[in-house]
C-alpha cells in the first residue's frame, strides 16, 4: 500500500512540471542531471516538511548548489521513498533510474537490502534483536523471531543481522564445546570455516586443538597452512603467527617447525618476536632426542648452551629435567645427576627422582640412589615396579642398615599390589634372616603361591622348622620331595640364622592387605580392593570395618547386590559402622532406583543432619522422574517443590519443573523457568522449552 508520505512528495514533484515547461513523463525527468532534477528534490523535502514530517521548510536551492552535501552524506527515509515505491510496483527501469538519481547525490550509496521485500517484511524493528545479539541470548533471539514472524509474515531479518548472527552462533558454540572437551562438537560448529581467509585467528586456535586432540592430521595440517603461508596484504599479524608457530611446536617434528620459521623471519621485528618460539623449539628437539631410543649421537654443544643459561637466569625444572635426562642418555650420569637434584628441589616428582635414582645407580652409588627412592616412596608409587626395583637392593642386603618402618610397610604392600613373587622371596628370605619367622612363612607361601621355585619352598620349610610347625613341614616335604628333593638334605643341616632382629618389623600379607585395601580404596583403585577384602575372607579374618570398605568398593564398581550384602554385613557390628554401612546401603538402593526400599532405611536407622539432607534429597529427584515419567506432573512438581526445601535444585531438574508446568497447561510458570535458565545456560535445551513455552501463553489448569 503506499503510504500518504509518498502522495505528498509525488505531488508536489508534479506541480513543478509546468513551471519548467517540461513535456517529459516523470521517468524521464529523474534521469536527468539539470537544475529541474534539483528542484524535485527541493519540493519532495518542502511537501515533507509541510506535512510536519522533517522540520522546517528549506529554500529553495539553486543552479550553482552542489547536488551532494556535507550534511546529508546518506538518503534518509523520504529520499529512499519514490525507491521503494517502483519497486513495490515492479518498475525496473523506474527503480534503476532512482538509484542512479541517489548515487550522483550520495556517491557512497547502496542498494537497500530488503528493496523488493513486502512493506510489512520491511516495517520490523529489529532494535531488541541487536540488543539480544549484543546478550549472546540466541533463545530470546528466536523467541523475537517468532514474534516479529507473527506480527508479519513476509518479514525477514536482514542480511546483516542473519549472518552476524550465524557468525556468533558459530563462534559461542566453538568455544562452549572446547570449554567441554568436547572436540568432534568444536570440528562439527567450525566445519564451513576457511583456514586461509578466516580472520578470527581464536577460532582457527580451537580448531588446531580439536584436530590435535582427536589426531586428524590431515586437516591439522590444512589449517595450519592456512594460518602461516598466507602472503601479501592476506598475511596475518606477527603476535598471531608466533603463537600458532608455538602450537605446531607441540603437534609437528622441529624440523618442520624451523622450516617454517624460516620462512616467516622476514623483518627484524618478526625475527625478534620468534625468539621465544626458537627456545621453545630448542626444548623440542632435547625432548626428541630423549624419546627417540634409536639416536645416540649427541646434539652439539653449542645448541644446548641456551637450555643451559636459561636455568641460571629463571629456575626452570622442567629444563633441568629435561638436560637430565638428555646426560643421562648419552651416558653421563655423573653430569646428569646434578641436574635432577636441582630439578627435584624445585619440583619434587617421579620423573625427577627417577632419574637420579638411575644416575646414582649407574655410577654404582646404590646407597645414595636407594636413599632417593626412600625419600620419594610417594612420588614413585605410581611405578610399582620401579619402586619394587629400588627398595629391594636395601632388603637383599639386610647387614647394610636399619630399615625403616615406612620402607618395609610400602615394600610389603606394593609387593601385594603387583603380586611379584621375586620381591615376596626377597621379602621372605629378609625376615627370615632377621628372625621374624612368621612373617617368613607367610611371604614365602605367598611366593610359593604365585610362582613355585626350588628356593621358595626351602625358605617355606625353614621357617616352619623354626617355628616348629612340624605337620607344615611335613605336608610341605611329601608335596615337594619328588619335585624339589636336592632341597631337603641342605634343610636339615641349615644352621639358624645368626643376625640381629630387625628393628623394623615386616608386615606379615594379612597385615600388609588389611593396610592396602583401604589404600586401594581411598585411590579408587575398587577391583585392587576387592582382591585383596577376597584374600581376607578366604582366610575367614574380615572385620566389620573390612565389610564396610567392601561395600564402598562394590558399589564403586556397580556390583549393586554384592554392595548390599557387605553392607549389611557390616550393620550387625552396631555404633558407627552400623551408622555408616547404613548410610552406603541407602545410596546402593538408590543406585538400583529402589526408591521406597532406600526410605524404609532412612526411617529405621538414624543419619547426620548432612547425610539425612542427601539420602531425602536423592529420593525425591527419583520419585519426581518416575511421576513425570507416567504423565504425572502435579506430582512430579510436588516432588520437586519438597526437594528445594533441602538443597539446591539444579538445572535438569529445572528443566524437569518447566516441562511439568508446560504439560499442565501453564506456560507462564513454564516460560518463567525456561527463561531463568537460559539466563544462566544458554544451552539448546532451555532455548528449545522457552520456545514452546512462549508460543501461547495460558493460564493453570
Amino acid at each position: 500500500m503506499i503510504s500518504k508520505r509518498f502522495f505528498a512528495l509525488l505531488a508536489a514533484s508534479c506541480m513543478l512540471l509546468p513551471v519548467y515547461g517540461l513535456a517529459q513523463d516523470s521517468a524521464a525527468l529523474l534521469t536527468q542531471a539539470g537544475g529541474s532534477f534539483r528542484l524535485v528534490d527541493d519540493a519532495m523535502t518542502g511537501a515533507v516538511s509541510n506535512d510536519g514530517l522533517v522540520g522546517e521548510p528549506q529554500a529553495a536551492a539553486t543552479a550553482e548548489q552542489p547536488a551532494v552535501t556535507v550534511s546529508q552524506p546518506a538518503p534518509d527515509a523520504v529520499e529512499l521513498a519514490a525507491l521503494y515505491y517502483y519497486a513495490e510496483q515492479k518498475q525496473d527501469d523506474r527503480v534503476a533510474a532512482e538509484s542512479a538519481r541517489l548515487r550522483l547525490k550520495y556517491p557512497g550509496f547502496e542498494m537497500p537490502q530488503d528493496l523488493y521485500q513486502p512493506q510489512t517484511a520491511r516495517s520490523a524493528d529489529e532494535t531488541l534483536l541487536w540488543k539480544l545479539y549484543q546478550k549472546n541470548d540466541f533463545t530470546g533471539i528466536d523467541a523475537e523471531i517468532i514474534r516479529l514472524k507473527s506480527a508479519a509474515p513476509d518479514w525477514a531479518p536482514t542480511t546483516d543481522f542473519s549472518e552476524k548472527l550465524a557468525t556468533k552462533k558459530q563462534r559461542v558454540l566453538m568455544t562452549e564445546a572446547a570449554a567441554a572437551k568436547n572436540w568432534t562438537g568444536v570440528i562439527q560448529a567450525g566445519s564451513v570455516i576457511d583456514p586461509s581467509v578466516e580472520g578470527e585467528i581464536d577460532l582457527l586456535w580451537l580448531l588446531i586443538d580439536a584436530y590435535a586432540e582427536t589426531g586428524m592430521r590431515e586437516p591439522l595440517a590444512n589449517v595450519y597452512r592456512g594460518i602461516l603461508l598466507r602472503e601479501g596484504d592476506k598475511r596475518l599479524p606477527d603476535a598471531a603467527l608466533v603463537t600458532t608457530l608455538q602450537k605446531a611446536i607441540r603437534d609437528f617434528p622441529a624440523s618442520e617447525v624451523q622450516a617454517v620459521m624460516a620462512k616467516l623471519a622476514v623483518t627484524p621485528a618478526m625475527q625478534a618476536a620468534l625468539q621465544p618460539v626458537a627456545f621453545d623449539l630448542l626444548r623440542k628437539t632435547v625432548a626428541d632426542f630423549n624419546a627417540d631410543e634409536k639416536r645416540s649421537e649427541p646434539l652439539a654443544d653449542t645448541d644446548l648452551e641456551p637450555l643451559k643459561l636459561a636455568t641460571q637466569t629463571k629456575a626452570n625444572a622442567g629444563d633441568m629435567g629435561l638436560l637430565g635426562w638428555y646426560y643421562l642418555k648419552i651416558k653421563q650420569p655423573a653430569v646428569s645427576a646434578p641436574w635432577f637434584q636441582k630439578a627435584l628441589e624445585l619440583k619434587p616428582d617421579a620423573s625427577n627422582a627417577k632419574g637420579l635414582y638411575l644416575s646414582l645407580a649407574a655410577q654404582n652409588l646404590q646407597e645414595e640412589a636407594y636413599q632417593v627412592a626412600a625419600t620419594h616412596l610417594q612420588d614413585l608409587s605410581g611405578d610399582p615396579e620401579f619402586l619394587l626395583n629400588a627398595l629391594s637392593l636395601r632388603f637383599a642386603k639386610p647387614d647394610t642398615a636399619a630399615i625403616d618402618e615406612k620402607i618395609v610397610a610400602s615394600y610389603s604392600t606394593t609387593i601385594l599390589q603387583t603380586l611379584n613373587a621375586d620381591h615376596a622371596e626377597i621379602l621372605a628370605w629378609y625376615a627370615y634372616n632377621s628372625k621374624q619367622y612368621e612373617a617368613a612363612a607367610a611371604w614365602f607361601g605367598k611366593s610359593v603361591d604365585w610362582k613355585v621355585a626350588p628356593a621358595r619352598v626351602k625358605g617355606l620349610a625353614l621357617s616352619m622348622m623354626r617355628l616348629s610347625q612340624k605337620q607344615d613341614f611335613a605336608d610341605l616335604q611329601s608335596k615337594y620331595k619328588d619335585v624339589y628333593p636336592e632341597i631337603w638334605a641342605e634343610i636339615k643341616v641349615a644352621p639358624a640364622p645368626r643376625g640381629k632382629k630387625a628393628a623394623a618389623a615386616v608386615i606379615k600379607p594379612r597385615g600388609a592387605i588389611q593396610a592396602n585395601y583401604f589404600r586401594n580404596f581411598q585411590a579408587k583403585r575398587y577391583s585392587a580392593c576387592i582382591s585383596d577384602l577376597s584374600d581376607l575372607r578366604a582366610r575367614g579374618q574380615m572385620t566389620s570395618n573390612a565389610f564396610l570398605i567392601g561395600g564402598w568398593c562394590y558399589l564403586g564398581l556397580s556390583r549393586l547386590s554384592e554392595a548390599r550384602a557387605s553392607f549389611a554385613e557390616a550393620m550387625t557390628a552396631g555404633g558407627q559402622a552400623q551408622a555408616d554401612a547404613a548410610y552406603g546401603t541407602a545410596l546402593t538402593l538408590l543406585r538400583g532406583k529402589l526408591t521406597d526400599d532406600a526410605d524404609a532405611i532412612l526411617r529405621a536407622y538414624p543419619m547426620t543432619a548432612e547425610r539425612d539432607r542427601e539420602v531425602r534429597a536423592e529420593i525425591y529427584v527419583q520419585r519426581a522422574r518416575s511421576a513425570f515419567d507416567q504423565a504425572q506432573y502435579q506430582n512430579a512438581l510436588d516432588a520437586l517443590n519438597t526437594r528445594a526445601t533441602l538443597v539446591a535444585e539444579p538445572a535438569d531438574l529445572s528443566q524437569l519443573r518447566g516441562w511439568s508446568y508446560y504439560h499442565l497447561g501453564n506456560k507462564g510458570m513454564a516460560k518463567q523457568v525456561f527463561q531463568r535458565l537460559n539466563d544462566h545456560l544458554n544451552d539448546a535445551a532451555s532455548r528449545r522449552g522457552l520456545i514452546e513455552a512462549s508460543r501461547v501463553e495460558g493460564t493453570r489448569h
